[in-house]
């Protein structure tokens, strides 16, 4: 049962942060709502006691951003999500979890995701995308709502929108360093393309993820450093992305009974966004 948990504690371990103050800034309109679409896909493997454990994992979050008004710099939104879909392979388990069931939601995640699937969540940010503010359940979060970060990245905030530098045009660049709770990224963003409004973007990040979590009364530590790369198309007038997608690498250790196991992971990510 252990192994089960360690090996669990290292397939979802993904790396997300919030976005430093940079010279880039949002434009966002007011009054207008989003949804949020993400897909994960991640395959690890992690070397316990002589084995190599492999597992997989799906996750597709959708959430309703609603950019309600602003405040000088400030924007504040209400955030909601509305669904998550889970399924998860590891040791020969299937594990499958949906927030429509209702018995799903009686079970061990429902039970860590209660307050926050379907539950409104406002929260300010400045123009550089950073939280500045956010409901104070936010730091109450346990087991796999902790793990997936959800707070961390404002309810699907940084999957829908991108500061830009002013004055965008094709070629220009700009680096975001982010950082929140033992996870910190460096992404480097060029413009490929600009058609209309709309400008292609492509980024190469590096990541560093150092955190602890406890799972079932045991201590799960995570230490990896990884390499991602991707390309969004983002409203040049606004910051609003409209698609994107990546895929990253990373390795490191997991550590657990005093022992430490190697680790590999791979994560594709996926994201739509849509005014409602």
């Amino acid at each position: 049962m252990k192994k089960i948990q360690i090996f669990f504690a290292a397939s979802i371990c993904f790396s997300t942060a919030t976005i430093a103050q940079t010279n880039a800034s949002l434009k966002l309109p007011t009054g207008k709502t989003y949804q949020v679409e993400n897909k994960l896909e991640t395959s690890s493997s992690t070397d316990v006691q002589g084995q190599t454990m492999e597992s997989k994992a799906n996750i597709t979050s959708t959430y309703k951003i609603d950019v309600k008004n602003k405040t000088g710099e400030n924007y504040n939104l209400t955030n909601t999500l509305s669904h998550i879909n889970m399924s998860m392979s590891m040791m020969g388990q299937d594990i499958n979890f949906d927030s429509d069931s209702t018995s799903d939601m009686k079970g061990e995640f429902g039970s860590a995701l209660k307050d926050y699937v379907n539950q409104p969540k406002d929260l300010t940010i400045n123009n550089s995308s950073k939280i500045v503010s956010a409901d104070s359940t936010d730091t109450s979060a346990t087991g796999i709502a902790k793990r997936l970060n959800l707070a961390q990245t404002g309810y699907g905030t940084q999957l829908a929108f991108l500061p830009l530098p002013e004055n965008p045009k094709v070629g220009t660049s700009w680096t975001e360093n982010t950082n929140s709770d033992g996870m910190s990224r460096t992404t480097n963003y060029t413009i490929k393309d600009i058609s209309g409004d709309i400008a292609t973007i492509a980024f190469t990040g590096t990541d560093s993820v150092q955190t602890t979590m406890e799972q079932q009364g045991m201590e799960i530590a995570t230490k990896t450093t990884g390499k991602v790369v991707g390309e969004e198309k983002v409203d040049i007038k606004t910051g609003v992305i409209q698609s994107g997608s990546s895929t990253g690498d990373a390795s490191g250790t997991v550590s657990a009974m005093g022992q430490d196991f190697p680790m590999k992971t791979k994560i594709t990510s996926t994201t739509t966004v849509k005014e409602l």
